[in-house]
Parts: C-alpha cells; structure tokens; sequence
C-alpha cells in the first residue's frame, strides 16, 4: 500500500479484503484497520465490495469487545447485501449477527438471523467472516439444546480439523469452547482433538500470541489445568476471550473447593463481559457467585417502574444512566467514557427496556430517586 495507492481495478480489491480478513482472524487489529481504509476508496462505485467492508468493520469491532458497534456495522453490511441480492454475504452477515445475539443473551434474535440465511450461495463471502460461518449453528445449538444436542456438529468439525485445523481461527476462544462442550458433553476425545488442532495452529506461527493464547486456553479447559488458564487470561488481546478465560478459571477453582480464588476470578469475568456488553455471560457469572454466597449489587427502581426481565442494569449501564442524569449527550457520554456514540445509544436502548420507560426524563427521576434512597440508607 505504501506510496502506490489503490488500483481503480477490481481485481486489487479483493485481496486486500480477504487480507484484512486474514489480519482479524489473527487479532492483528491495526493492521486490518489500516487495509481496509486503504481498500475504502471512492474510486471503487463499481465494485460491490460495500458488504464485505462492513461486514469486516463489525468483525474488528467484535474483536475488540465492542458489541453495539459491531452490531452496527453487520446491520449496515446485511442491508447493502440484501439491496445487491449477495445472498453469500447477506448470509455471513447474519452468522456473525447471531454470534453477537449469543454472547448478548439474546437466543431468539439469534435463531431469526441463522433461520434466515440463504440455503445456498454462488459466492464464497464466508471468507471473510470463516470462524462465524463455521461456528454459529453449534453455537446456537448447544444454548438451545446443551452440550449433547450440539454433541454431532462438534464432532463434524473435529474430523475436518485433522486436515483444516485453520477453522479455528477467528475466534481465539473458539477451540475452548469446542473442549468445554465436548467434555459436558461426555466425549473427552473430541476436546483432546479440539486441543490438538489449536496446537497445531500455534506451532505454526508462534510469533502470533492470539494462537497461543487459543491454544493454552483449550489446553487448560481440556486438562483442567490452573496455569494454562492463567497463561491464557493474561495473553488474549480480544477482551471477550479473556474474560472466557477468566471463567473457565473461576470454574475451575470452584471446582477444586478453593472458594476466595474462585470468586475472585469470575468478578474478573463479570467486569470483562461487562466492558463488552455481553449481557447474557455476564449474567451467567451473576448466577455463578450467587451459588457461590456472593450477590452483585443490582440496580433498583421505585415500585412504579419494574425491570423488564429478570435482569437489572449492567455495571456500564449504571455509569451510562448516571451521566444521562447529569445532563450529557450521547456523544460527551461516549467521550468520558471512551466508547462510541453508537455503543452508548446502545446501552440507553438496554436501559429503557429493563426500566419499561422511554425518556432520558424518566431515566434522570429514576437515578435520582435511587441516589436519594442511598443517601438515606
């Protein structure tokens, strides 16, 4: 790219596409970032590549544990496909949106995306997006149907690592999480192979830390073993496989008897799923400490506005309802707290439906009221 721009030539574009696709899938997130400005030209009406783009935007936010912003962009990446009818790319793009919907809880918004995937394509725009395409259905499946339902895709994709063991890049908590089924699911041999196929990965490339944090963090999962996991917890670079890693360790510490380390490392997962908005795991954590004696501090409302749900307000939406009530907009909110504007309207959506209001008006009484109530507590 340096000094020669990019060619008005289609044939340079995709390269470059497939590449930032490459550099994501390896959490080399700079790199990816600066290919795709350079392959975003004006230059290029004609070239139908305004799907992959997004598609490939929302797949860096998502690396980088920014879930509203990632939703964002795949939501403008499936629009433009579905006006060009790129059923291949429209397709991708709702995988990588039910991975979204999964890891925010929502498991009904993440059938409607994966139900409504074209049944075949002519193009292959899986490409750019491998570890969402290959992985979204088990996914979707063991939240529906737990680890045994999801049992028969599992060892499907283990017998295409033997020869294929690059399907597990994209994810770095991918191959973790094929081992933790799989041992829920009672087939110990399909985690040992899981185990494997991310060794394998990192030996090739051990410069790459992503793989070797995958690797340590399937390893750990798979033998059960502290410091792997540990290795893993302080290696990844992708905020939501961290805070995995940190779960896995809390599970595992509990598991031992050893209460205080448990606790202690699934508050660091409960703060890590936090800081990505992934509102289902972090309430997955909250049932954990509470099994373990432990009760996070939910947010409360007066009598007259009940939370939608059985959720209360995030640690993040607490901080994002404070500074409505201090009066800032949704861009100085998203500059004090170091976020995007998008993540910010994002959360205030969250908020308005577990509070059942519809105003920052509203939302301003509420935390008032709670900070008086606290004041006189």
């Amino acid at each position: 790219l340096e000094g020669a721009g990019i060619s008005t030539d289609a044939r340079h574009v995709q390269p470059l596409l497939v590449l930032a696709a490459v550099l994501i899938d390896l959490r080399q997130l700079g790199e990816a970032v600066e290919i795709l400005n350079g392959a975003d030209n004006a230059a290029l009406p004609q070239i139908s590549s305004g799907p992959a783009m997004a598609l490939l935007r929302g797949r860096v936010h998502l690396a980088a544990g920014r879930l509203a912003d990632a939703e964002s962009d795949l939501q403008s990446a499936l629009r433009a496909a579905e006006s060009l009818g790129a059923c291949g790319y429209a397709a991708t793009a709702r995988s990588v949106l039910g991975v979204i919907k999964l890891r925010g809880g929502d498991i009904a918004a993440a059938t409607d995306h994966l139900a409504c995937r074209a049944d075949s394509s002519p193009q292959f725009a899986d490409i750019y997006a491998r570890s969402e395409a290959f992985t979204a259905d088990a996914q979707l499946t063991e939240a529906r149907e737990g680890p045994s339902g999801a049992s028969g895709q599992l060892r499907r994709m283990c017998a295409e690592f033997r020869d294929r063991p690059g399907r597990l890049l994209g994810d770095p908590a991918f191959a973790a999480w094929i081992s933790r089924t799989a041992l829920a699911a009672g087939t110990d041999e399909l985690a040992a192979c899981a185990v494997g196929a991310a060794r394998t990965l990192a030996n090739a490339r051990p410069e790459c830390s992503a793989l070797a944090a995958a690797a340590s963090h399937c390893r750990g999962v798979a033998r059960g073993d502290s410091r792997s996991l540990s290795q893993a917890a302080a290696q990844h670079a992708d905020p939501w496989a961290r805070a995995s890693a940190a779960e896995d360790l809390g599970v595992l510490y509990d598991r031992r008897g050893e209460r205080d380390l448990a606790i202690g490392h699934l508050k660091d997962a409960l703060a890590g799923y936090g800081r990505a908005a992934a509102d289902g795991d972090q309430a997955r954590i909250r049932r954990r400490l509470r099994r373990l004696g432990v009760r996070q501090r939910h947010w409360s409302t007066s009598p007259d506005q009940p939370v939608s749900g059985s959720g209360s307000l995030t640690s993040t939406e607490q901080v994002v309802a404070a500074l409505v009530a201090e009066g800032l907009s949704n861009g100085h909110i998203a500059d004090r707290m170091y976020i995007s504007p998008h993540t910010v309207a994002h959360h205030l959506r969250q908020i308005f439906r577990k509070l059942s209001i519809t105003s920052r008006v509203e939302l301003t009484r509420i935390v008032v009221e709670q900070a008086a109530s606290d004041r006189a507590s």
